[in-house]
């Protein structure tokens, strides 16, 4: 068949259909078809491969391809241009009941890993994390995400007046009931001048800014404590800490501080519980486990609180005793 498909529309449709009929190929499925069912069946599967061609013609060049994966979807998208860094995102589609992991993954599951090997005209790229969710995962605790999920990238370019060409590979964990091992690999160019494609709040772009508003903002130590105290508890075994919000730091009224929650990541060898303590605006930081040789030394923990409308996280010492801000 040596016909061109050139024009994608109405007209083109027909025309095509036309081109298909008089094609050798077209002429042998029509003898083929023994009645009208099956020759609609053929009529509909080009006037798909028409509408596929048109689709992918009018992709949106901000746009990545979207990579499939077991129970998920990946691809790139490029953020507002004519800043600098560069801002993009990493967005993901998880199936219905299918959940992927944070940084820190919990109880089980194993965080995302990113490579950008292969990358032209990048200097460094920092990969963001939103906030995570606690999950509940057949009895253990996950910390992750579940249905849309969007890492913002920001990315230094060697040379700013150049375009970046953005290879990235992913590995990444995805469960439900079972878990499975993904590793996908997708491509985006940020051209420097480029005017953004997608209307106004409806496009990558916009998807950017909302995900980096649920990234955590890092806080300083005097920011830290005009938000919370932390207090280790003296008669609790093992050791034991408490954080208290400070009055107006929760962002959410007293009937809904359910929605607040606390996340902890400490060095290789420690290990934090962290849960509410039944009181309002309070969290329990318990000590699981901690290095052989690190008998009555601080952990330098990172912690990060969650809330429906700001999140922040924020360096601490869990020393074996006194307060972090009396």
């Amino acid at each position: 068949m040596q016909n061109k498909l050139k024009v994608v529309g109405g007209s083109g449709v027909i025309q095509l259909m036309q081109n298909f009929v008089q094609s050798p190929v077209g002429a042998d499925l029509i003898l083929a078809a023994r009645n009208v069912k099956t020759f609609c069946f053929l009529v509909a599967v080009v006037a798909l491969s028409v509408f596929m061609i048109g689709a992918k013609a009018r992709c949106d060049p901000a746009d990545g391809p979207w990579v499939l994966a077991s129970k998920s979807s990946v691809r790139l998208i490029a953020g507002a241009p004519g800043r600098l860094p560069y801002g993009a995102g990493v967005e993901m589609r998880l199936d219905p009941g299918a959940i992927t992991y944070w940084r820190t993954p919990g109880d089980a599951g194993a965080p995302p890993a990113f490579s950008f090997d292969g990358s032209e005209n990048v200097a460094n790229v920092t990969i963001l994390f939103p906030a995570p969710k606690r999950i509940d995962e057949a009895g253990t605790e996950a910390f992750g995400y579940t249905g849309d999920v969007t890492f913002p990238l920001h990315i230094r370019p060697t040379d700013p007046a150049l375009p970046v060409n953005l290879t990235m590979k992913m590995n990444f964990a995805v469960c439900e009931r079972i878990c499975l091992p993904n590793m996908v690999e997708t491509k985006l160019t940020l051209l420097p001048e480029k005017a953004p494609s997608s209307l106004a709040g409806a496009g990558p772009a916009s998807a950017i800014e909302r995900a980096e508003e649920k990234v955590p903002v890092r806080l300083s130590e005097t920011d830290r404590d005009k938000k919370v105290s932390i207090v280790r508890d003296p008669t609790a075994s093992p050791p034991t800490w408490r954080l208290k919000l400070a009055e107006g730091a929760n962002n959410v009224s007293g009937s809904q501080d359910g929605a607040a929650d606390l996340f902890a990541e400490a060095p290789a060898g420690w290990y934090f519980e962290t849960r509410k303590s039944g009181r309002p605006d309070e969290f329990l930081i318990v000590e699981a486990a901690r290095p052989k040789t690190a008998a009555g030394t601080a952990a330098p923990v990172l912690l990060t609180l969650t809330q429906p409308r700001h999140s922040y996280e924020f360096a601490v010492e869990l020393k074996p005793a006194a307060a972090i801000k009396p």
